[in-house]
């Protein structure tokens, strides 16, 4: 009996337990696809996030409208991002961690010549046609310019002053510069007198009006935009060259992008301008082009002619734009610190106003309580007012040491954010003579280049002379008068003799070529050098001289003479030889740009002198210049206070050069009457001494 319940029990337990498996199994079954859903959905976020960049060229806030209609078209998340640099954008392109870029033509056609690979033309502008929207480039010159063409302009280059619209533009640098040099002037700014960069198309052509320049190469499209709207006239300038149509800025996709999100974003772009009106009016103004009516594809051959252009002058456009990127970088790091000041400034003010409340609150309490006293108990009141002055004396103390403590930090600041704006003002100066010591160091190099050529012809003659005498030396005794004669006729024909004396001729060109661009950037290391917290031994000839062959082109282009009269007495000194050069530079820019306002100059002189007394140098630097109203002369020396047009000048320069001055324990005075000119008096001690 007790057997058979046991055998009950057991199968009774065997089939709850089957039942309680098949009850469970439903929901194991659901938590594994849950489980699996989180993974993949998580999967997807990370994998599937369209990657999205556009460039400087384009209004951002525009680009992320289009990226915020993709996303929502083909439902999946689009990570955009704006790339200044044209540098990073190519990094990011090599790296295939962009899937689509919305790129100028310049940015496109450079990626290819460095060789990007994993990109591919997408989607260009188009007509009603269906043709492809392009742009073309131009050349103008004033109406009364004697040049008719290009050639004209190539055959007087040495005399005329070039502009390009600016480095990354493909109208306004790129294709002109792949003309000049199917014309063979392959490197424009050895051949014409200068070149320039106006930073914009309507800049160009004003420097063209306002003869700035003689020439400039513009968009003929904005150029004619430009006319409709009235902001050029129509005959105001004259096109003496215009190029053959150049495509315009593609979207480029990643080249292993899926095939089915080629598809959907072809059909997207191919039917905006029907599906959302709203969208496209903003592609229409982000683009710039003239009517354009929808998107069509892009191929390779829409641009083979601009490639062409890359391939030839890339690596000077490469250095001339991130040049042109580091300019504009300096230019916001000067805006930050003004900003920066202005912000100390106005906490500054803001804390002294509470200060000033609290005094007059504390004044007032005190005067209430000690008339509070007067009235209720007499001389006991007057102890207790003076206890109670006692105490609110400490609390004034008291805050008026807290807030010396904000003010001192407040100054602290202040003295970054000045050593920021001096460092700034030194980069930008050292900016804008950018150009000319390119054309100064490139004289002394074509001369090099001019004497190794001499060299390698007058080697070449001198090795034919020399291998006739190494036949002779193999030769028996009875022909050797035969090959003497030989000989001779080979020295005739080769110029020998003229070819010894003008070997030594070339050495001496290229050794002075060699000094002069030594020279050149021995003054470059000086005026950059970073040791300006630094007191080092050194002479003030040579700070000055390092100045001057920095702005030797400056003097030059300006049609100066510079009169130095240095007194040999003069010795090395302790000082700060960064910030004295930068003191220097100020002024001699001073000087030059007060002698190119002066319209009626006859002769245009700048004359620098040196003294020693006792323990004092004292440095003259004069010029016969507009020189400086009286009503102006007391204010020169303060911060921002500069006279030229608003992005001409930061007003920095004198106040600068003054503390630098002042940092060396001398002094710095100015004498100055209109219509003659300026001297400015620098006094420098010779024993220097820390504080």
């Amino acid at each position: 009996m007790s057997g058979n319940c046991l055998k009950d029990l057991v199968k009774l337990q065997d089939l709850f337990r089957e039942i309680l498996l098949k009850m469970i199994k439903p929901f194991l079954t659901l938590n594994v696809c849950v489980i699996f859903f989180f993974i993949c959905s998580m999967a997807y976020s990370e994998t599937d996030t369209l990657r999205i960049t556009g460039s400087s060229y384009f209004d951002e806030k525009r680009t992320q409208v289009l990226s915020k209609y993709i996303s929502y078209k083909l439902k999946i998340p689009v990570r955009y991002e704006n790339i200044v640099s044209t540098k990073k954008m190519h990094a990011l392109l090599r790296q295939g961690k962009v899937d689509l870029a919305m790129m100028n033509t310049f940015q496109y056609v450079f990626a290819k010549s460095d060789s990007i690979n994993n990109i591919e033309p997408f989607m260009i502008l188009g007509d009603s046609a269906g043709k492809a929207k392009t742009y073309r480039s131009c050349l103008i010159v004033a109406p009364s310019s004697s040049y008719r063409n290009i050639q004209d302009v190539i055959n007087d280059a040495a005399h005329i002053s070039l502009d390009f619209a600016y480095v990354s533009s493909t109208s306004g640098h790129i294709v002109p510069r792949m003309k000049l040099a199917s014309l063979n002037v392959p490197y424009p700014e050895a051949q014409f007198e200068s070149i320039q960069y106006s930073g914009g198309h309507l800049d160009a052509i004003n420097s063209v009006l306002t003869k700035r320049t003689d020439a400039a190469f513009v968009s003929f499209d904005d150029l004619t935009n430009f006319q409709l709207t009235g902001k050029v006239g129509k005959d105001a300038v004259r096109i003496i060259w215009t190029s053959e149509p150049i495509a315009q800025s593609p979207i480029v996709i990643r080249s292993n992008l899926p095939k089915s999100l080629k598809a959907d974003l072809r059909n997207l772009f191919l039917n905006l301008h029907k599906e959302n009106p709203a969208v496209w009016h903003h592609v229409q103004e982000n683009w710039g082009a003239v009517d354009p009516t929808r998107f069509m594809d892009a191929t390779e051959a829409d641009f083979v002619s601009v490639q062409q252009a890359a391939d030839k002058v890339g690596k000077l456009v490469y250095f001339l734009n991130y040049y042109e990127e580091r300019l504009a970088q300096q230019a916001q790091e000067l805006k930050n610190g003004d900003q920066l000041i202005g912000r100390q400034q106005s906490a500054i003010t803001k804390q002294k106003t509470i200060l000033d409340q609290q005094i007059i609150q504390i004044k007032t309490q005190t005067f209430s309580l000690y008339l509070l006293g007067l009235v209720v108990l007499g001389i006991i009141a007057i102890i207790v007012v003076i206890t109670q002055a006692s105490r609110s004396k400490q609390k004034l103390n008291d805050a008026l040491t807290t807030k010396n403590e904000e003010l001192e930090h407040a100054v602290y600041d202040l003295n970054i954010a000045q050593d920021k704006l001096v460092h700034s003002e030194k980069m930008a100066s050292l900016g804008l003579l950018t150009a000319g010591i390119a054309h100064e160091i490139n004289n002394p190099v074509n001369f090099i280049f001019s004497g190794i050529n001499g060299l390698e012809k007058n080697m070449k003659a001198l090795m034919n002379v020399v291998a006739e005498y190494e036949k002779a030396e193999q030769l028996p005794s009875d022909q050797l008068a035969i090959q003497r004669e030989q000989i001779a006729e080979i020295k005739r024909k080769n110029r020998y003799e003229a070819v010894k004396q003008s070997l030594a001729e070339f050495i001496v060109g290229i050794r002075i070529g060699a000094k002069r661009t030594a020279d050149i950037v021995s003054g470059l290391r000086n005026f950059a050098r970073t040791d300006e917290s630094e007191r080092t031994k050194a002479h003030v000839h040579d700070c000055l001289d390092s100045t001057l062959v920095l702005l030797h082109f400056k003097f030059k282009q300006a049609g100066i003479a510079l009169v130095k009269n240095y007194d040999d007495r003069v010795p090395e000194m302790f000082c700060y030889p960064g910030p004295l050069n930068q003191a220097f530079m100020n002024l001699f820019t001073n000087a030059i740009q007060a002698i190119e306002a002066q319209s009626d100059q006859i002769s245009s002189r700048i004359e620098l002198t040196t003294t020693h007394k006792k323990e004092i140098v004292e440095i003259v630097i004069s010029d016969n210049g507009i020189g400086i109203p009286q009503n102006i002369i007391a204010k020169i020396f303060d911060p921002f206070f500069t006279t030229k047009q608003v992005g001409e000048g930061t007003g920095l320069g004198l106040s600068i050069t003054y503390g630098i001055i002042q940092k060396h324990q001398g002094t710095l005075e100015v004498k100055t009457q209109v219509g003659v000119g300026t001297t400015f008096f620098i006094c420098l001690p010779t024993n220097l001494t820390l504080t």
